[in-house]
């Protein structure tokens, strides 16, 4: 069971006019039979959004449930009318729990936990019993005040009378009991919800509209950021304008991904989106110069392949945007150089913190004369996970912003018992959190293994019970995503 079994609530009862029920509570809390549970007022809505509330529920994983409708005061029968205190009631006695207890079966049903059987009984805690009603609905289910006492002797007979033999016992069920009373709700959001939130996080903030209104007016700008702080997203913004001006418009990157997403949301604008390596290899094999790369990773090839490209390139475009510029080789830039005529703007974003390479940089002497420009503000990390960033490339971080995030589950460190658990760890946390709210394409596993690593977690078949794809993978925003 996911709930402690027994009494509920624990302290004290759930708000009520009715000294009657009060008195009923207090006797389950100091006889409740063993292997029992119990819970004070539990309300449901049926599928017609018809509200029920059972007095107490009461229920043994063996059993079944049972509801106990309590009636306070001096209840008799007289002329075959029910009364309290002299006054008639208006239903009999088991009228509401057996309608109740119905509403109760039908709503676990629905859920898909059904209970093994149910049944009502009634307790009159201001009243003594010595002999049952005769009225065969009641006969042998209802307690009295002199059986307050003894509950725990008194109820497993009243159960025996009240519930119906079981049915296959389904596990869950008394779980769903639990969940339907409703004993703990904090105001928080999912993680998926907290997922799909970020979306707002890809507004321009003023600062980057006003860089694009600065783009727009130099011919050579480098503009740094840090992570999050919205480089690749006014690259793509100023490429889209540049374009719909009727400029051609060529939108550099590094990395493959990075091009796939890129052209993705570029699509139909008019923009040319290519890697730098990608571009380069291009050329050279349309020169018919070109040869396969052994290993994609070979410097030396592609400091080659650049070079030859940078001999071969014509300029054709009007615009040239550069985003990961900190990573390309020295080659890649006498490469651009090549292909940036006189009137060419060329706009280039790049972070040092993120630069693979420190002695990689934008070259001073292709951006003398460069507008500058610094994003300071990151949007696109929660202020946990950006505070760990910088901590981590040794920058001035929040300690207290990465508590908080560890606190409310931003951030979280599972430790795998062995290298042989890792892949069904990784695999749980992923369960979790698509228990959560999230989809396969929110969730991406980062190895810092390279790709050469031959036991890296991205060169398994699946991760737990998961298939995976790669960062390059065509449908990667769609999928669970592996890789360094």
């Amino acid at each position: 069971m996911s709930f402690t079994p027994g009494l509920w609530p624990r302290e004290e009862i759930r708000p009520a006019k009715s000294y009657a029920e009060l008195a009923v509570y207090k006797a389950l809390r100091a006889n409740l039979p063993r292997g029992w549970s119990a819970w004070h007022s539990l309300r449901v809505r049926d599928r017609n959004n018809l509200l029920g509330e059972g007095d107490f529920v009461l229920a043994h994983p063996d059993r079944g449930a049972l509801v106990l409708e309590v009636k306070g005061g001096a209840v008799e029968q007289r002329d075959g009318r029910w009364y309290s205190n002299a006054v008639a009631l208006d239903r009999a006695p088991l009228d509401q729990a057996i309608g109740y207890a119905k509403r109760l079966a039908a709503r676990c049903h629905e859920i898909g936990t059904p209970l093994p059987s149910f049944g009502a009984a009634a307790c009159f805690p201001d009243v003594a019993v010595d002999r049952q009603p005769s009225e065969d609905d009641l006969a042998g289910v209802v307690l009295g005040k002199n059986h307050l006492a003894w509950l725990a002797e008194a109820l497993p007979g009243i159960a025996d009378r009240a519930l119906p033999q079981p049915r296959e016992v389904r596990a869950g069920w008394m779980d769903t009991l639990h969940r339907l009373w409703g004993e703990t709700w904090v105001p928080t959001l999912s993680l998926g919800t907290r997922a799909k939130d970020l979306g707002d996080r890809f507004a321009l903030t003023e600062q980057q509209l006003d860089t694009l209104e600065g783009l727009a007016e130099n011919d050579r700008v480098l503009v740094q950021g840090g992570a999050g702080s919205g480089k690749t997203l006014i690259a793509a913004e100023a490429a889209r304008r540049e374009a719909a001006a009727g400029r051609r418009v060529l939108l550099l990157c590094f990395t493959k991904p990075l091009r796939q997403w890129l052209a993705a949301r570029l699509e139909g604008h008019g923009v040319e989106v290519k890697t730098v390596s990608g571009l380069a290899w291009s050329v050279v094999n349309d020169a018919g110069q070109g040869t396969a790369a052994r290993d994609v990773t070979e410097t030396d090839y592609w400091r080659a392949t650049l070079l030859r490209a940078g001999d071969l390139a014509e300029g054709r475009w009007d615009s040239v945007i550069i985003d990961e510029a900190q990573d390309l080789l020295e080659e890649a830039w006498l490469f651009v150089a090549s292909i940036v005529g006189a009137g060419t703007r060329l706009w280039a974003f790049y972070d040092p913190a993120q630069g693979f390479w420190p002695e990689r940089k934008p070259p001073t002497d292709l951006f003398e004369r460069a507008t500058r420009y610094r994003l300071v503000r990151g949007k696109r990390c929660p202020p946990g996970i950006q505070a760990l960033a910088n901590r981590w490339i040794g920058e001035p971080h929040d300690e207290a912003a990465i508590a908080a995030a560890f606190a409310n589950r931003t951030l979280a460190l599972v430790e795998s018992p062995s290298a042989t658990a890792l892949h069904d760890k990784v695999g749980a946390e992923i369960d979790r959190l698509l228990s959560d709210g999230l989809t396969p394409g929110d969730i991406a596993i980062v190895s810092l293994r390279g790709h050469k690593a031959a036991d890296a977690i991205f060169n398994a078949p699946a991760i737990g019970r998961h298939a995976f794809v790669g960062a390059d993978a065509p449908d990667m925003e769609e999928r669970l995503v592996a890789d360094s």
